[in-house]
């Protein structure tokens, strides 16, 4: 089917996940031991329609990004060198799970279709991790077979590198049980804000955590780069302030290699709907009122209803920086009274375009919407 138009049409439509827009957006969190890296409880928010109060199509929380190494063709080596350490990849309670393993009773071993690592420290629940090798074609031979819980290539066999999602150029997330408890799906479509710099990233799931995981906010290292960061396994520098939005239903009928500009258009599709709500605004204010440091609570809806309650109405810091985001990945005040902090009596005396194409935009983080121009 193709995809919603991005821009926002006047009156009910049909959202990109198929349900009817109301004219508000309601914020609900969701009970759980929800936890990203270096906070070790968050607050994750239900985003709905106001005619659909239990039916989120989003969800937001924020944290530091954890950086998922799997399905590179680098991710992990025989002697430990790979971009993530080997104790990511397996352990002796649940075996090998980051790289594909291998018992030497196998079909595939015994014909040398496959190659394993027979040393004995290697043994994890009696299979041993298979090795990459030229005549498949493998990206990386002598690194191990590194597996994502979905193939890009399902038609290869499951010994072959290139089966998998490669996480050093494909932007994907790992989804824990507990999140797809609350109806996400793998090949559902998220995204990635950093507070602190002007990057995003979007992503959508192809690799899966613990199935009693409240764990979020991982990424593949294509996201983990997105966003700025940098390094091997343990040492990836991932510390900086990130807010996550999920978007369940969101998935494509194939779970395709999907290259930057098809997630983009996957995204805007979702947020252009979720911006033609009246008080689409505090979707930005929920986000960026999220930002604490670490060893605090993300304050979730309380948060928000924070904001709405003070007198001075402060924007929180890194607003500006969370507007951006949004702004990249379709989200567009439907009003510019309301994305201009005027009224609508003052845009009437001015001569303007539907973009303001005279003017240069630029954050505002005092401003009262999401973006502001030069002229403000």
């Amino acid at each position: 089917a193709a995809l919603p138009a991005t821009g926002v049409s006047a009156g009910p439509a049909a959202t990109a996940q198929g349900l009817a827009a109301g004219t508000s957006l309601v914020f609900a969190d969701v009970p759980g031991d929800w936890h990203t890296v270096d906070f070790s409880h968050v607050n994750l928010t239900a985003i709905a329609w106001d005619n659909a109060p239990n039916e989120p199509v989003a969800f937001a929380f924020f944290g530091h990004p954890n950086v998922d190494f799997d399905g590179s063709p680098t991710a992990y080596h025989p002697n430990d060198t790979g971009d993530d350490t080997l104790s990511n990849a397996g352990n002796a309670d649940q075996g090998w799970f980051g790289v594909v393993a291998k018992a030497p009773s196998d079909p595939d071993v015994v014909n040398g279709n496959a190659q394993i690592d027979q040393r004995p420290e290697r043994l994890l629940k009696g299979k041993y991790p298979v090795i990459q090798q030229a005549k498949n074609n493998d990206p990386a031979p002598g690194h191990y077979v590194s597996q994502t819980a979905r193939a890009a290539n399902p038609n290869l066999p499951v010994y072959v590198q290139n089966r998998y999602f490669d996480a050093s150029t494909v932007a994907f997330g790992a989804l824990s049980g507990k999140l797809r408890d609350q109806g996400v799906a793998l090949g559902d479509f998220g995204l990635a804000i950093r507070h602190d710099q002007a990057l995003q990233s979007g992503f959508y799931f192809v690799d899966s955590g613990g199935k009693r995981s409240f764990a979020l906010g991982e990424g593949s290292q294509k996201v983990g780069t997105n966003l700025g960061g940098s390094g091997r396994g343990n040492r990836f520098n991932n510390n900086f302030p990130v807010s996550f939005l999920i978007f369940p239903h969101s998935a494509a009928a194939d779970l395709a290699v999907f290259d930057e500009a098809t997630i983009t258009q996957r995204i805007s599709a979702v947020l252009a709907s979720l911006s033609g709500a009246d008080n689409a605004r505090e979707l930005a204010i929920l986000l960026a009122q999220n930002e604490v440091a670490p060893g605090r609570t993300p304050a979730g809806k309380a948060g928000l209803d924070a904001y709405r309650q003070s007198s001075s109405q402060r924007l929180p810091a890194h607003f500006g920086n969370v507007c951006q985001g949004l702004r990249q990945f379709g989200f567009a005040l439907a009003e510019l009274s309301t994305a201009q902090g005027l009224n609508s009596h003052a845009l009437e005396a001015q001569s303007w375009t539907i973009n303001w194409d005279e003017v240069e935009r630029i954050p505002q983080p005092t401003d009262n919407g999401c973006w502001a121009t030069a002229a403000a």
